[in-house]
């Protein structure tokens, strides 16, 4: 949500009760208050956020004053650790930053009436993090089921970034969130709301001017008062549930003082990020030598296409180089790298775009963040990039993404981490601009049956399957994830409920594996009856979509056309009594489809199963459809092809 929207949330009456009888003062709780049993919006909610308050101040020192009170109300005895708070601030002095007027009470019904415990002080400690970050950490006293807490603090701080962002979401609901900020019209801002929810954020200018000595100048008043904010917990399929949370990101783009001759503009658009990046350790070591000169001028010379001469790059960095699990933005020098044979995500990409380079082939540094840590930020921010991966182009334009610090990967072949719809091209001379990895390569998966009945009634076959691109690469990684081939084997066996008595892979350093197995299955013996799964093994790992609702998108790890055909001899003297109807559903507009075919004849039964994915972000208006045909493919999933011994 890039705009600011105005909305009026709806008060029910039955919350009404409550805001009349409160008050968003400290040591002010109601006696209703203390005896809520459940918030009637969500009467299944652990806790409630009764107030959350945060007025942000511009003092006449130039510094900023923040003051915190929050107030909840405990209904389950399984989350009082929302009594043990943890506060962070920068322990450098230079940074300006403390944490003071630290207060806090608990609140329950004692015989019929309200008791009052404050915190003691000795409650409150202070412990180091790191050499840069201190915590305060305090417990409030004798919480339990029922009981209400509040607290109060109060953050001083010289940098900006401390007002940066501000949510009004948590993973219980929250009845009165509050947040006033008051900022001198010499201050120049911006604001950008996110969450799947509209809520209200207001711009004024207060009656009370910001005084700098002599000098009056105009307080500008963001207000963001909103009732009644649902809860936000995660759901199955969501890659970073933050992406999702309501709020708003404050940016502060200037700092104008004309009387005293001050100048300061500090927002940063691509181009100015990118200024950063090239003069930053990542800007200079990019132009740095490659380190792999000897074994790039080999390749260089060979009579091989640019595709090929990147994956033999791509494996030479491999080689040379293992990656330590740790994923960063800035590298470290690439011969110092080279040298200790172990780097980092962003020193491992860093040396394959030189070798490249050294190749002569032209290439771009991708700027990104993992899945898992949510999107790039609406407002430039180094600190909130995660690392880049790097786009080769061939003779013709044609782009290749890669990341060398992954080893199961390939051209355009990512981590499902690495899918991200939203990534920016890093241009030290220019603006970039924004490209989309979340579908880069035909994903197939593609499984032929073939199965007779035996005199015992089991199924004997085999099975081929083969799988390219990201298919290939979630196989490649859990074949390798496992503690050996026995183990993998007997995970498929577990997964599709048959005995595999062979297995053999094939193409497991390329996009391309094949999986060919033979194996016994049993079958559902009834009388003259015999019962079959229409696609022997299942085309999913159970159904992600059971619930009727969702409250957020949908996010699948990566596109996919999975088809399964299945092939069975019918055992002399059986006919078809019975099997699912061939069918064809759609959803989403054509992005998700799914059909079933069959035919019988001359003895031998064949059904196709296809499940077809084309994009990976579905909204939650089209969770419905969704639901609805994975719920037909539960069904089909569930049916049976009925043989019936002939008389």
């Amino acid at each position: 949500m890039n705009k600011l929207l105005l909305i009026t949330l709806s008060l029910l009456p039955s919350i009404l009760s409550v805001a009349q009888e409160s008050s968003a003062k400290f040591g002010k709780v109601s006696k209703q208050e203390v005896e809520m049993t459940t918030y009637k919006l969500e009467p299944q909610a652990e806790a409630l956020y009764i107030y959350e308050k945060e007025d942000v101040s511009y003092l006449s020192d130039f510094s900023i004053l923040i003051e915190v009170y929050k107030r909840i109300k405990i209904f389950s005895k399984d989350i009082t650790n929302l009594a043990d708070i943890e506060l962070s601030y920068l322990s450098d002095p230079d940074a300006g930053e403390s944490i003071k007027g630290i207060a806090a009470n608990t609140y329950n019904i004692v015989d019929g009436k309200v008791v009052k415990t404050p915190m003691p002080k000795k409650n409150i400690y202070t412990e180091k993090a790191n050499e840069y970050v201190n915590l305060i950490k305090f417990s409030l006293p004798e919480v339990r089921e029922g009981s209400v807490i509040e607290y109060k603090y109060k953050i001083r701080a010289k940098s900006f970034s401390r007002i940066s962002e501000f949510n009004i979401q948590h993973s219980f609901p929250v009845l009165h969130s509050l947040i006033d900020i008051r900022l001198p019209g010499f201050i120049g801002f911006t604001l950008n709301s996110r969450g799947l929810k509209p809520f209200i954020i207001d711009q004024s200018y207060s009656d009370s001017p910001f005084r700098s000595g002599n000098i009056a100048y105009p307080m500008k008043l963001i207000s963001c008062h909103n009732d009644n904010i649902p809860s936000i917990t995660n759901e199955p399929m969501v890659w970073c549930l933050s992406d999702f949370i309501m709020g708003f990101d404050l940016e502060v783009n200037s700092f104008v003082l004309p009387e005293a001759n001050i100048y300061k503009y500090y927002s940063l658009d691509w181009d100015k990020l990118n200024s950063t990046i090239a003069e930053s350790d990542l800007g200079r070591y990019q132009k740095a030598k490659n380190p792999l000169s000897m074994g790039v001028k080999e390749i260089r010379e060979k009579d091989i296409t640019d595709t090929e001469k990147m994956r033999e790059i791509l494996d030479l960095v491999r080689k040379n180089i293992s990656f330590n699990n740790k994923v960063r933005l800035i590298p470290d020098s690439p011969s110092t790298v080279l040298h200790n044979g172990i780097g980092d995500m962003a020193d491992i990409n860093n040396i394959l775009s030189l070798a490249l380079r050294d190749c002569g082939i032209r290439n771009d540094l991708i700027l990104l963040n993992l899945r898992s840590e949510g999107r790039l930020p609406f407002f430039p921010s180094l600190d909130k990039i995660n690392t880049f991966i790097v786009c080769a182009y061939d003779s013709k334009g044609n782009a290749y993404y890669m990341d060398a610090s992954d080893k199961y990967s390939d051209l355009n072949v990512l981590s499902p981490e690495l899918c991200v719809d939203k990534a920016r091209i890093y241009d030290p001379n220019g603006t970039g601009n924004w490209v989309n990895l979340s579908n880069l390569a035909d994903n197939f998966d593609r499984t032929i049956i073939t199965a007779t009945l035996n005199e015992d009634g089991k199924l004997q076959g085999h099975l081929n399957r083969v799988m390219t691109n990201q298919n290939a690469y979630i196989t490649k990684r859990t074949y390798n994830a496992a503690d050996s081939e026995d183990a993998f084997k007997e995970r498929l066996e577990s997964n599709w409920g048959i005995t595999a008595d062979s297995l053999s892979l094939s193409g497991l350093s390329t996009s391309k594996v094949n999986e060919y197995l033979s194996f016994t299955a049993e079958t559902e013996y009834a009388g003259d009856y015999i019962y079959i799964k229409p696609t022997l093994i299942p085309i999913i790992e159970g159904n992600p979509f059971t619930t009727q609702d969702r409250k957020l998108p949908v996010e699948f790890s990566n596109t996919d056309n999975t088809i399964i055909q299945f092939n069975l001899a019918l055992p002399e003297g059986f006919i078809v009594e019975d099997m699912p109807s061939s069918c064809i559903y759609s959803a989403c507009g054509g992005d998700i489809t799914l059909s079933f075919l069959n035919t019988s004849k001359n003895g031998q039964l064949m059904t196709k199963t296809s499940l077809t994915l084309k994009r990976l972000i579905f909204s939650t208006s089209e969770y419905p459809e969704i639901n609805q045909l994975f719920g037909k493919l539960a069904e089909l999933t569930s049916s049976r092809i009925v043989l019936k011994k002939e008389e």
